[in-house]
């Protein structure tokens, strides 16, 4: 899904859920994008972050951001509360 952030500043909160259903969680990656939106037609990529979805555990998590190339972003990350049964 896509979300707008609450304000603009250098720590921005979404306030968001997300809920979906994975048919085969085995094979489910879950795919973090963070963008600026520039103008009505333009994105500005900032970070992004990939992993298998069964390797998320539940509670609170603190998810790096990564380069388009992979690079380490550091100190860029998302926090995030993953919950799910």
């Amino acid at each position: 899904g896509k979300s707008q952030a609450r304000f603009i500043s250098l720590s921005p909160r979404w306030d968001e859920t997300f809920s979906f259903t994975v048919q085969v969680p085995e094979l489910a990656l879950i795919r973090f994008c963070v963008e600026d939106e520039i103008s009505l037609v333009a994105n500005e990529f900032l970070g992004q972050y990939t992993l298998p979805l069964l390797s998320l555990s539940k509670g609170y998590r603190n998810v790096p951001l990564l380069s388009k190339d992979g690079g380490n972003l550091e100190p860029a990350s998302l926090f995030v509360h993953i919950w799910y049964y």
